[in-house]
C-alpha cells in the first residue's frame, strides 16, 4: 500500500477490528506515505491495542509536513493510552507527542483531543512546548469554517527566541535584527481566530521583564524596561484594524539623541489603526502619549505607500523646564540654545498635509535663561505660529523683561504673521534698552530650503546714555549718547550685517560706527567687523574717566578693519591724535606723562628732575597709532623722532614744554594691554 488518506486507513483498521473483536487484542499498520490536503507523512507505523478503558493508540512516522510556518517535523511519536471511538467521534484524553524540528529542536508534549471527522470540528489541547526558556500551552477549536486558538507562555527567553525566527521572518528582516544584541523576559497570553490559513481577529497581552536591547552603533539602547501592554486587531477586506496600549514603568531607553527614564517618566502609548494588506495605506486616527511629569500628546498620523502624507500632533499644556530637559536639549547639542534654564508651561500644535504644515507654540509664563549669560527673557506670554503655505498663521507674544548680555531690555510686545515659510511684523515693535529704545518698522524672516533662517530689518535707536551702557558692560563710565537709524540690518548664512551707521556723543566728540557685521553672533566663537571714525572727543572728559592723568585738547582718530573673535580683539587699524583744525587748549599732567611713557616703551626721570615742580606742561600735539596682527601691536606716533616716535610734542603754549618719545616699535597685545591697565617699574619720561 503505497498511499492512503488518513482518516480511511484508520477507519479501516477499527471496522475490521470490531468485525473480529473477540480474536483481535491490536492490530499494527505501516503505511509508506498517506497525505491529506493539509498532512503528509513518510514512514508511517501505527499501533492500535485493546486496553479495559479504551483503545491504546501509538504511531510514528519519520517525517510529517504540516501547514506553514511549522513545515516538516521528524522523528514523530505519538501516543495516546485511553482512546476512545464513539460513533462519529474519537477522544483522546491524555496523550504525548515528541518529534524534531530544525528550529523548535526536540520536544516532547501533552496533549487531549477530542475529534468529530464528519463534521470536521477538533478540540485540542497542548501543554509542554518549549520555546526560547518557556513552557507554552495551546488551546484550540477546529471546524470546517473557522478555528480558534489561545497561546499562552510564561517567561520566554528574547535572546532565545533566534532560532525560530526564521519560521515568520525573511532573509531581509533576519539580516537587520542580526544587527542587534538583546535579552529580556516575556509573558503573552494571545487568542486567535481565523479561517483556513488567515488569522482574522486577535488580541494579546503581555508583560515585559528586564529587557535590554542595542544596535551595533550603539544610537538606540535600552536597559532593564519593564513594561506591559495589550492589543487586539481584525481583519478586513483590504487590511487590519487595531487598538493597543503600552506601558513602560521602568528602566531606561536612548533613542539617539534622546534618553528616557521611564522608571522616573512612566509611558503610555495608545494607539488605534489601520494598515492594508499591501502595506500601501497606514492609518493612526487616534494615538496618544502619555509620559508622566514631562508631557501628554494626541497624534493622527496617515502614510500613502511608505510616504507621510498627513501628521497632526496636539501637545497639551507640558512642564517647559522638564521638556525641554528630556525632548528639546538632545537636539540642540552644538548650538546656541543647548544650555538653557527653562520654566513656565508650553502647549504646541502641528498639522502636516501633503508636506504642507502649520504649527503654533503657547507660552503661558515662560522665562529662559541662557547658562553661557548671554540672553535672558521673562514673563512670556502670547503664543508663535508658522505656516509653510499660503495659509496664514499668526503671532501674538508679550514679555515683562529681557537681556541680551549685559544689556537690559524691557516689556515689550509683537505681532506677526507667517506663511510660506517666512514671518512679517504687522505691527511697529517698540523695544526698551536702557534708557532709550530700538524702534523696528518692520522685519522679515524667512526659512531657506537648506532649512537654515535669514531676517531683514530696519528702525531707529533713539539716544541711549552712555553712562548705563558702560555701566551695564562694566566698562569705564563713559559720558553722553549713543544712538542711530539703522536702514537695514540683515541676518543670512550665520552672519549679521548693518547697512547704515550707528552714531555715539561721548566725550563732547561724535563716534561714528560703519560696516557693523557680526558672524555666529550666538555662537560659541562670535567675530565682529566694523571700522569706527572718532572726531573731535574731550580729552578732559576722557582721561577723567579712565583715570590715566589728566589731559585737556581734543582727539580725532579711527579704528578702522576692526575684527573682534570671541569679543576680544584680534586686527585693526587704529590712530588717535590731535586733529589740526580744532585742537583746543592742550595740556597735559606729570601722570598723564608717565602713562604715555609707559606705553611706548620710554624711560626717564621726569619724578626726580626739577620738571617733578610743575603739575603739567603745554604741548602743540600728541598722537599715538597700533596696527594689530597676530596678536602684535605695530605701533607709530604723530612724528618721528631721532631714535623713536613722538607721542607728545612740546610747544604750543607757555613753557614749560615737554616731549614723550616712544621707542618700542612692535609689542604683544597682551603686553600693550598690561601697560594700559597699570604703570609699574616706570622711570619716568625722556626729557628734552
Amino acid at each position: 500500500m503505497k498511499r492512503l488518506t488518513a482518516w480511511s486507513a484508520l477507519l479501516f483498521c477499527l471496522f475490521f477490528w470490531q468485525l473480529s473483536a473477540q480474536a483481535i487484542e491490536q492490530i499494527d499498520i505501516r503505511i509508506d506515505q498517506w497525505a491529506t490536503e493539509q498532512l503528509a507523512a513518510e514512514g508511517f507505523d501505527l499501533a492500535l491495542g485493546l486496553t479495559p478503558s479504551g483503545i491504546q493508540l501509538n504511531a510514528t512516522a519519520k517525517t510529517l509536513r504540516l501547514p506553514a510556518p511549522i513545515n516538516i517535523i521528524k522523528d514523530v511519536q505519538l501516543s495516546c493510552d485511553k482512546t476512545q471511538w464513539l460513533a462519529s467521534q474519537m477522544r483522546c484524553e491524555s496523550g504525548q507527542l515528541g518529534f524534531n524540528h530544525a528550529q523548535l529542536g526536540q520536544q516532547t508534549l501533552s496533549f487531549s483531543l477530542t475529534a468529530l471527522p464528519d463534521a470536521s470540528h477538533y478540540i485540542f489541547d497542548v501543554s509542554g512546548l518549549k520555546l526560547a526558556g518557556s513552557d507554552i500551552s495551546l488551546a484550540a477549536t477546529i471546524t470546517a469554517s473557522d478555528w480558534n486558538v489561545r497561546v499562552d507562555a510564561t517567561g520566554l527567553h528574547l535572546e532565545k527566541i533566534a532560532p525560530w525566527l526564521p519560521l515568520w521572518l525573511d532573509e531581509t528582516q533576519l539580516a537587520t535584527l542580526s544587527n542587534w544584541d538583546y535579552h529580556g523576559q516575556l509573558d503573552i497570553k494571545a487568542t486567535l481566530h481565523g479561517m483556513d490559513s488567515h488569522v482574522q481577529q486577535l488580541t494579546a497581552s503581555w508583560t515585559l521583564t528586564e529587557l535590554n536591547f542595542s544596535n551595533d552603533s550603539g544610537t538606540q539602547v535600552a536597559e532593564l524596561l519593564t513594561g506591559q501592554g495589550d492589543v487586539s486587531g481584525e481583519k478586513t477586506n483590504n487590511g487590519w484594524q487595531w487598538q493597543s496600549a503600552i506601558h513602560l514603568d521602568g528602566g531606561q531607553s536612548y533613542v539617539e539623541p534622546v534618553f528616557i527614564d521611564f522608571q522616573t517618566n512612566p509611558t503610555k502609548l495608545t494607539t488605534t489603526g489601520y494598515i492594508s494588506s499591501d502595506l500601501a495605506v497606514l492609518d493612526l486616527p487616534d494615538m496618544t502619549i502619555e509620559q508622566s511629569g514631562l508631557l501628554t500628546a494626541d497624534l493622527q498620523l496617515a502614510m500613502r505607500n511608505k510616504t507621510l502624507s498627513k501628521l497632526n500632533i496636539t501637545l497639551q499644556q507640558a512642564d517647559f523646564e522638564s521638556f525641554y530637559a528630556v525632548w528639546l536639549q538632545p537636539f540642540t547639542l552644538g548650538t546656541a540654545v543647548d544650555k538653557l534654564t527653562p520654566s513656565g508651561k508650553l502647549a504646541a500644535t502641528f498639522e502636516l498635509q501633503d508636506e504642507q504644515y502649520l504649527f503654533d507654540i503657547s507660552m503661558d509664563n515662560v522665562s529662559i535663561d541662557d547658562q553661557n549669560q548671554r540672553f535672558q527673557i521673562e514673563a512670556v506670554n502670547g503664543h508663535l505660529g508658522w505656516s509653510s503655505s499660503e495659509q496664514p498663521a499668526s503671532s501674538d507674544i508679550q514679555w515683562q523683561n529681557a537681556q541680551v548680555y549685559a544689556i537690559d531690555l524691557g516689556q515689550a510686545a509683537i505681532k506677526a504673521q507667517s506663511k510660506n515659510n517666512g514671518l512679517k511684523l504687522t505691527e511697529q515693535v517698540s523695544l526698551p534698552i536702557l534708557d532709550g529704545r530700538l524702534l523696528i518698522n518692520a522685519f522679515s524672516l524667512k526659512q531657506r530650503s537648506d532649512q537654515h533662517i535669514d531676517w531683514t530689518f530696519d528702525g531707529l535707536l533713539t539716544p541711549i546714555s552712555m553712562e548705563r551702557l558702560s555701566d551695564a558692560l562694566q566698562w569705564p563710565r563713559l559720558h553722553g549718547k549713543l544712538s542711530g537709524v539703522i536702514p537695514n540690518v540683515s541676518y543670512k548664512q550665520q552672519q549679521l550685517k548693518i547697512d547704515g551707521a550707528l552714531q555715539m556723543k561721548v566725550f563732547d566728540g561724535t563716534t561714528v560706527i560703519r560696516d557693523l557685521r557680526m558672524t555666529t553672533p550666538l555662537g560659541a566663537l562670535p567675530q565682529l567687523y566694523a571700522n569706527i571714525d572718532i572726531t573731535d572727543l574731550d580729552l578732559e572728559l576722557l582721561t577723567r574717566t579712565f583715570d590715566v592723568g589728566r589731559i585737556t585738547g581734543k582727539l580725532t582718530g579711527y579704528v578702522h578693519e576692526l575684527r573682534l573673535s570671541n569679543w576680544q580683539p584680534v586686527q585693526f587699524k587704529a590712530r588717535l591724535a590731535t586733529p589740526e583744525n580744532n585742537p583746543g587748549k592742550r595740556r597735559i599732567s606729570q601722570k598723564a606723562v608717565d602713562n604715555l611713557t609707559q606705553i611706548g616703551g620710554g624711560a626717564g626721570l621726569i619724578s626726580r628732575s626739577f620738571l617733578r615742580f610743575f603739575d603739567d606742561f603745554s604741548y602743540q600735539k600728541l598722537g599715538l597709532s597700533c596696527t594689530l596682527t597676530n596678536d602684535t601691536c605695530d605701533m607709530a606716533g604723530i612724528e618721528e623722532a631721532e631714535q623713536g616716535y613722538y607721542i607728545v610734542k612740546g610747544g604750543g603754549g607757555l613753557p614749560p614744554w615737554i616731549n614723550v618719545v616712544g621707542y618700542t616699535r612692535r609689542v604683544d597685545w597682551s603686553e600693550l594691554i598690561e601697560r594700559l591697565k597699570a604703570v609699574q617699574d616706570s622711570s619716568g619720561p625722556v626729557i628734552q
